[in-house]
């Protein structure tokens, strides 16, 4: 059996690098926020670094012995790679690389594995999870074409015994790396999709909105169908011996977004090879507790920080985005989670969960009829009821809106909607003829019915509610009988 090497995710924390002392960590990886090729993930998900915090941080990892991986793993440029601006931005991008001292990173094209092998031969070049390598074949032409390591795709071969130990034979002249805590979906239909969707997500010029409108698809396939929590390729640190007997060696933690705090307790979990505790602390790529945040990661969930990325008011319909606020809050997505998981999978529990894969392959079953995994889900997955019941009324509101257009539609269309569906439902309460008899007291119950404004302003406008003092009431005139001509005030002053 090899020796453990982890690779540990880059949230540019200086205090991640004292955390990690005594593990057999060996690098970690990252990249700007943003540039002009794009990555793995979006800018909106990642902590704020430019040129001068990665600059800082690679000095900081060299003078502790680790090594630093930039990032240069988008699938899709928009073919900028191809002009002579591109080649241009490369070129500088990795001078700038050699002078601060990074001799590693990650690609996902050809074109750039062979660009730097041919003109900055001196870095080692790393291929991406998002080439989704899971073959002998092609660990072979990644090989051929001078990768020094490939990262094994994410997302369908985890568990593939056979295939894994026929990938680490072929591979005899580099390295392979295996993402031990992705929590992408097995098999995923849309992977390949979402992998582009995230790189324009950190691309300097792109021109999109970064709605993550994969991740809150499979979220929710994931809620509807729990057993896909267990489907996950994720490697429990209890199992990781199985990989170590194949010969690999070298581990991969993520996510960049990750507090200090986490991510060190996931490191500890993997080289100690166990875990006592909820799995999703180990492979959630959010919903992480209030309390693991330091002061200088509260930025990640700040109110300027929401504006910079998604306050655009021409590109989406933003009164529609309050949906994508309470997805946000409740899922804890774009705020931290207060209070416990309300998805628990005891790691414990799932003691044997493994056995059952090594010797037998899924790549010719359907699952609907093993129910293997189902099986295991019922006894290990637990959900809250109100948290799943809260969650799927979100979901099925947002991708409505999403599937349906109204997401984009113009903001008079929305306006015209709502308006109409406050006065239905003014009517059928009674809320008007309530109104011109007690403005005040029912201004509150007419807010409340409108449909397309944010709970926190329906309170702050029904706060703001003046009581005006009621206007003493005229009577009118009594009507002269029938038959008879009513005095007027000059006749009654005459007579």
């Amino acid at each position: 059996m090899t020796d453990m090497r982890l690779s540990v995710a880059c949230n540019f924390d200086p205090a991640l690098i004292d955390g990690l002392e005594g593990l057999p960590v060996y690098e970690v990886f990252g990249k700007m926020t943003e540039d002009a090729f794009g990555g793995g993930r979006p800018s909106f998900y990642l902590p704020e670094a430019g040129r001068r915090e990665v600059e800082d941080y690679a000095a900081l990892c060299r003078r502790r012995g680790i090594s630093f991986n930039y990032l240069l793993n988008a699938s899709c440029m928009g073919n900028i790679e191809f002009t002579k601006e591109g080649q241009r931005s490369l070129d500088r991008t990795l001078e700038w690389l050699r002078g601060i001292g990074v001799d590693s990173v990650t690609v996902a094209t050809l074109h750039f594995l062979r660009f730097i092998k041919r003109r900055h031969p001196h870095f080692t070049v790393r291929i991406s999870s998002h080439r989704y390598t899971d073959t002998p074949r092609k660990i072979r032409f990644w090989q051929d074409n001078g990768a020094d390591c490939i990262v094994i795709s994410e997302v369908n071969i985890y568990r593939e015994f056979g295939i894994l130990a026929a990938m680490r034979r072929a591979a005899s002249r580099c390295d392979l790396q295996l993402i031990v805590n992705n929590s992408c979906r097995q098999d995923c239909a849309i992977a390949g999709t979402h992998a582009v969707c995230l790189n324009h997500a950190s691309q300097k010029s792109s021109g999109g909105f970064p709605l993550d409108y994969c991740s809150v698809y499979c979220m929710d396939y994931r809620l509807r169908e729990p057993v896909n929590y267990l489907r996950a390729n994720w490697i429990r640190p209890e199992d990781l011996h199985l990989y170590m007997d194949m010969g690999y060696s070298c581990f991969k933690i993520v996510e960049r977004n990750c507090p200090t705090r986490l991510l060190v307790d996931r490191a500890r979990a993997y080289h100690a090879r166990r875990y006592d505790g909820n799995l999703l602390d180990l492979v959630q790529n959010h919903a992480y507790p209030e309390d693991a945040f330091s002061e200088r990661e509260h930025d990640a969930y700040s109110l300027g920080r929401l504006l910079r990325y998604f306050g655009r008011p021409r590109r989406i319909n933003m009164l529609k985005f309050v949906q994508v606020m309470e997805l946000g809050r409740r899922a804890s997505l774009l705020y931290p989670r207060t209070g416990e998981n309300e998805v628990f999978i005891d790691n414990r529990a799932l003691d044997g969960f493994i056995d059952r894969f090594v010797g037998t392959s899924c790549q010719d079953l359907d699952c609907e009829e093993c129910r293997y995994c189902h099986q295991w889900a019922e006894r290990t997955v637990r959900i809250s009821p109100a948290f799943r019941r809260d969650m799927q009324r979100i979901y099925a509101d947002l991708l409505d809106d999403i599937h349906g257009g109204a997401f984009w539609e113009d903001y008079s269309q929305t306006l015209r909607k709502a308006a109409g569906r406050t006065v239905s439902r003014a009517r059928m309460a009674g809320l008007f003829e309530a109104l011109v008899r007690h403005p005040a007291r029912r201004a509150r119950k007419l807010i409340d019915a409108l449909p397309c404004i944010p709970v926190w302003t329906r309170l702050k406008r029904s706060a703001e509610t003046v009581k005006r003092p009621a206007e003493p009431r005229v009577e009118p005139p009594p009507r002269a009988p029938e038959g008879r001509e009513r005095p007027s005030p000059l006749n009654a002053a005459t007579n």
